[in-house]
């Protein structure tokens, strides 16, 4: 009958709740939203026939859709699934139409997408770029690009099989997310959710891709019995059985692909028709189903004729899409008689076609069960026939990266270790050109396998193969390689290329924070590279002079180091070396304390790095920008410049360019009390600190999270998480605890541990004696123990650390330095100072909505108020520790809330004494009071928010002055004092 569908033409039985959810979300994206959806199910449960019909919702629309498809065979080049998606689109579009869609970004675009250049024939001018640069060019002209293509009628991007799709590719669509957000573009991706366990670039896609709010998940599940029926109606034309139909449920599991391969295989084995009632013959129901799905497959393709059969062997070693003309070269047949053999594979829905002259099987499970049964010898001996007539269609005119790809990894698999060498290293190159690092590392690794020791080109490809890695954040890799090269120059004698492999292995080195065998291979590094000073010369410097400065705090030799670097760069006049020699020369003028003129380099570093379009660079200076005008006080603009830092890091796609930015965001959010967006931070935070595994970055993320729960009044879980990285650091970096350890006794002293909290503090005046005076490190050391001393009110240190903490007033080391000054003069009885300083610190504090730094200022004030005034007579000093309280009870920090509460409490009640009988202090009155009133220790230091062990020492010096020895004779005195009602 004219248009009846064909017998066991393949459908969608079910999902109907999924579709819809497609559709609601393309139809957003229609109206101008930039969305992403992406289906995950097992192997053949029906992903694939989900996107085809999701394809046919979408150009019923009216929209563009472009699809490709990632590939499971080693070597692929990277960018596949969009190389196939937009070479469509590009060999098929109007001339005029491409010109106009891709405008000045044509030549970046060809990169990756050589066609256009052979369809456009003249472009734009362009010039070559550092690799960071080249990333964020070709970044952003595929996003311009698509968002062209959906300008007018929207644009469906259809990506199948993204669990085998390279990180490249991942970071691309991520960036495309970020950057289009108003494009009429819906990504429809599927992969299976099994593999994707191990693929760290996946999981980090899906949390990105959530963190923006832009991911809908779509999970396809084993078909219902009742679905299965649809299914095998749809495709049979008339009803199953039951009893079979249950039997297909059962050894299908549910699973779409599985169930038609063994509905199939009954057909053509003549058991499976239609009966005279509608129904099967009795007999089919004795006959057992095929238990193994891949006997099926080979069943079915047993049961054509023999040579298409083989055809198809050789096909499948071609891959999953394979050409007929290269197929009928490999078998040395004609190619119209190998197309019309295929039609029958065609008919019998092992294969299909989606374009002139290429076939796809239906399937991988197909192709991966014709492999499977390919003997190892006839494996190698079709990858090479397959890899030398790829090499004799190789020319200038055609998709270099694609083309090298394939002939790297058949070559691999040919026997022909020298062609698999050239097509490898060639491959690489030409990933590393496309800024794909991970697919560049699989390439250099095949080479490697093929190259002999004595081979120059071993070390080259070991010092290359380093570099990708330490791109991906693979260090461990990155080491072992640059050993290994190292090791081969300086067996050949070679100086210079003994220098390069140093500078690098030394790089590596100190992301694991080996920081001794860091800075020897760096002092090395320079030696080698100083005979005849080069751009690699500078790079040199740069990392040992930072490397003195940051972790061992060896300023005057870093600044030597640095600013010899910078006076190189200035010669060479390469404005990505200036950049990072005024960057580092910068760093280290504003960590010695001379903040404004480190600024000015450091703007100045920045201005260049922008101007380079480096990345990377630019990343390195924001954060450096941001810590300098924070310690400064100048918190204009601090967010931002923080999440300047963040886009640029991000950009980068080198995962170590984020390992502390997320601390950042999340530590200045938490000042705020905006505890949603701090959680967020440090979501992410944990995430990739968690897949780097670098040691540094976990341990300050471990101590950021101990910060934010400190803040937030959760002492225990604080000290416990701060106590844990300060035990990292001690290993890791004994001379980086000026910068951390200050806070373990901040949260003891707020614990009420006084003893513990002095011990840090000593261990504190240890650490700060090898500081330069002056240095930010020693600044941020003296706010941590001027914070223990307000804590803990010790009088006796307040009087030096106000001394040594006044040329500094103004600053902010995530502690306002007025706070503290205000404070401590507090304590030292210059009230007047001490209220100038706690004036300046609430302006900061309200002006940039630093809540918790608020609540401390207005608390000090208040309590600053009251000792000048007295309680009665002081309405300011009352309304400000109410405010403070009302501000702590906010933030959810219910021990300060808690502590304030009883504070106001007990001063509404208390007379106003002249003086405290027999020299008693507030505190001893306030505990004499309490146990006047038979409250037992535990419930003092609870009420008190001091510890049980502080009350003992309280109550003992109470007997003492009193002359009492026990809470009987305690509590007369108390009445006979009328010290209470």
């Amino acid at each position: 009958m004219a248009g009846e569908r064909p017998l066991f033409e393949s459908v969608l039985a079910g999902r109907q709740r999924e579709l819809r959810l497609f559709q609601q979300q393309f139809e957003a994206s229609i109206a101008g939203q930039l969305l992403v959806t992406l289906v995950a199910g097992e192997p053949g449960i029906g992903k694939t026939r989900f996107l085809r019909e999701a394809t046919q919702y979408a150009e019923q629309a009216g929209a563009v859709v472009l699809s490709g498809s990632a590939s499971e065979a080693e070597g692929m080049p990277p960018y596949l699934p969009l190389l196939e998606a937009l070479g469509q689109y590009i060999r098929s579009a109007p001339v005029e139409e491409l010109q106009e869609q891709t405008g000045a970004m044509a030549p970046v675009l060809t990169t990756i997408l050589p066609e256009l250049s052979f369809r456009l024939r003249e472009l734009p001018d362009s010039y070559s770029l550092p690799p960071e640069q080249a990333r964020l060019r070709l970044y952003e002209a595929v996003g311009l690009f698509l968002a062209a293509i959906a300008r007018t009628s929207g644009l469906l991007l259809v990506l199948d099989d993204l669990q085998w799709t390279d990180t490249s590719t991942l970071d691309l669509l991520c960036y495309v997310a970020r950057t289009q957000p108003r494009a009429r573009l819906l990504i429809l991706g599927a992969y299976r959710s099994s593999e994707i366990t191990h693929h760290p670039a996946f999981e980090r896609t899906l949390t990105e891709l959530h963190r923006l709010r832009l991911l809908t998940p779509i999970t396809l599940g084993p078909l219902s019995e009742a679905d299965m029926g649809l299914l095998a109606l749809n495709l049979l034309r008339f009803s199953v059985d039951p009893l079979l139909l249950h039997r297909l449920v059962l050894q299908s599991e549910g699973n779409p692909f599985f169930a038609e391969e063994l509905l199939r295989d009954g057909v053509e084995m003549g058991f499976l028709a239609k009966g005279a009632q509608g129904s099967q013959p009795e007999d089919v129901r004795e006959r057992r189903l095929p238990s193994s799905i891949v006997g099926a497959i080979r069943s079915r393709v047993g049961r054509l004729d023999t040579q298409i059969g083989s055809l198809l062997q050789v096909a499948s070693a071609i891959g999953r899409a394979f050409a007929v003309d290269l197929l009928a070269g490999v078998v040395g047949q004609d190619m119209e008689a190998v197309e019309e053999r295929l039609q029958k594979a065609l008919e019998a829905h092992l294969i299909r076609s989606n374009s002139p002259g290429v076939f796809t099987f239906s399937h991988d499970l197909i192709r991966a069960g014709l492999y499977d049964g390919l003997p190892l010898c006839q494996r190698t001996r079709l990858h090479t026939l397959i890899a030398r007539r790829l090499a004799l269609r190789l020319r200038s005119d055609q998709p270099a990266t694609h083309q090298l790809a394939e002939l790297a990894f058949h070559f691999s698999r040919s026997g022909d270790q020298e062609q698999s060498v050239v097509y490898s290293l060639l491959a690489a190159e030409e990933a590393k050109r496309t800024c794909a690092s991970e697919v560049a590392i699989g390439h250099y690794r095949t080479a490697l396998q093929h190259l002999s020791n004595h081979d120059p080109r071993k070390a080259e490809s070991l010092l290359l193969l380093g570099e990708a890695s330490l791109q991906i954040g693979a260090v461990q890799e990155a080491v072992e390689a640059f050993q290994a090269a190292l090791t081969w120059w300086k067996n050949s004698g070679d100086r210079i290329a003994m220098g390069k492999a140093g500078l690098a292995l030394g790089r590596a080195y100190w992301r694991l924070e080996e920081i001794n065998p860091a800075r020897a291979t760096f002092e090395q590094a320079v030696s080698l590279l100083s005979s005849t000073p080069t751009v690699d010369t500078v790079w040199a410097l740069v990392e040992l002079g930072s490397l003195l400065l940051v972790s061992l705090h060896n300023y005057p030799e870093a600044q030597r180091y640095l600013e010899r670097a910078l006076d190189l760069a200035r010669q060479f006049g390469e404005m990505r070396l200036k950049a990072s020699a005024s960057r580092a020369f910068g760093n280290a003028l504003m960590r010695a304390g001379k903040l404004e003129e480190g600024i000015r380099l450091l703007e100045e570093a920045l201005a260049l790095a922008d101007e380079a379009i480096d990345v990377m660079e630019a990343a390195e200076c924001c954060e450096c920008l941001f810590l300098a005008k924070c310690w400064a006080g100048q918190l204009d603009g601090w967010e931002d410049l923080l999440y300047r830092c963040l886009q640029y890091a991000q950009l980068c796609h080198d995962p170590y360019q984020l390992r502390h930015i997320y601390s950042h965001l999340a530590t200045f959010h938490a000042l705020r009390g905006d505890w949603a967006q701090t959680e967020e931070y440090l979501l992410q935070g944990q995430t990739l600190t968690e897949q780097q595994g670098l040691p540094e970055p976990l341990a300050m993320f471990q101590w950021t999270r101990g910060i934010v729960e400190a803040l937030q009044g959760k002492l225990d879980t604080a000290f416990e998480l701060i106590q844990a990285s300060i035990a990292r650091f001690r290993v890791l970096e004994p001379q980086s605890l000026v910068w951390w350890l200050g806070w373990l006794g901040i949260v003891q002293a707020l614990q009420g541990k006084r003893k513990e909290a002095l011990a840090v503090l000593e261990e504190l005046e240890t650490l700060i004696l090898p500081l330069p005076a002056g240095s930010m490190a020693m600044v941020h050391v003296l706010s941590h123990m001027a914070t223990i001393v307000v804590s803990l009110g010790e009088s006796e240190r307040a009087e030096r650390l106000y001394t040594l903490l006044l040329p500094y007033h103004g600053q902010f080391h995530a502690i306002l330095i007025d706070r503290l000054l205000g404070s401590l003069a507090t304590l030292l009885k210059d009230f007047t100072a001490a209220q100038d300083y706690l004036r300046a610190a609430e302006v900061v504090a309200r002006r940039f909505a630093f809540n918790v730094e608020l609540a401390w200022t207005l608390e000090a004030s208040g309590n600053l108020a009251l000792a000048v005034d007295g309680f009665k007579n002081s309405e300011a000093g009352r309304s400000q520790l109410e405010e403070a309280l009302e501000l702590f009870t906010q933030l959810g920090d219910q021990i300060q809330a808690q502590r304030l509460r009883h504070q106001l409490r007990r001063r509404a009640r208390k007379p106003a004494w002249s003086c405290l009988p027999l020299g008693l202090s507030e505190r001893e009155v306030e505990v004499l009071r309490l146990v006047a009133t038979g409250k037992s220790n535990r419930q003092i230091s609870e009420m008190l928010v001091i510890s049980e062990r502080t009350v003992i020492n309280h109550i003992a010096s109470i007997f003492n002055k009193t002359g009492v020895n026990n809470r009987a004779g305690a509590t007369a005195f108390a009445i006979r004092h009328k010290l209470v009602e």
